[in-house]
């Protein structure tokens, strides 16, 4: 299916467990050989549902975005690295069976016409350094690596080592 087929709506509280699901599922499909084994068996969606929950209930900035069907979703809003003017998309996951179909593209698409919308400059994320079919991924979206590095804890009880890509929507 073609990017532009798909629908994108706002993620609502019935989503949640979907999400979740997806979550983990990508992560055990594109984390492996990334991450130990161990962590990523380990994935929850319980939990990740208990995280995304509080998401969907949280006002905006920061929006969920989820294919319909949800066959993916998308979390974006303001930079989190305090850039006045830009956004970043904070993650995009699809079902690893509904890769390369084009869900991908559309939620990245739907967080950046949001960027536009919200007159920012540029559109961040952060990719693991070493995950090559995201980067490359983000590449052909028009992204490129913008230099920052990053090691990340946040999610894990183990570093992650992130480059941050970038992609600019206009400038001043």
């Amino acid at each position: 299916m073609e990017a532009s087929a798909i629908t994108v709506r706002p993620a609502t509280a019935d989503d949640v467990r979907e999400i979740a699901q997806i979550h983990v599922d990508a992560w055990r499909a594109a984390y492996r050989g990334h991450m130990p084994e161990s962590y990523l068996a380990a994935l929850s969606v319980e939990e990740r549902a208990k995280m995304w929950s509080r998401v969907v209930s949280s006002p905006a900035p920061a929006r969920l975005v989820v294919t319909d069907p949800v066959t993916g979703f998308c979390f974006h809003g303001p930079s989190r690295d305090k850039e006045d003017g830009v956004a970043e998309i904070f993650a995009v996951y699809v079902r690893p069976d509904a890769w390369r179909h084009g869900a991908g593209r559309a939620l990245c698409a739907q967080a950046l016409d949001d960027a536009r919308e919200r007159a920012c400059t540029a559109i961040t994320l952060w990719v693991l350094e070493a995950n090559v079919p995201a980067r490359l991924f983000y590449e052909r979206l028009g992204y490129s690596a913008d230099g920052a590095e990053r090691t990340n804890t946040r999610l894990t009880e183990f570093p992650l080592h992130e480059v941050r890509y970038r992609k600019v929507l206009w400038t001043e």
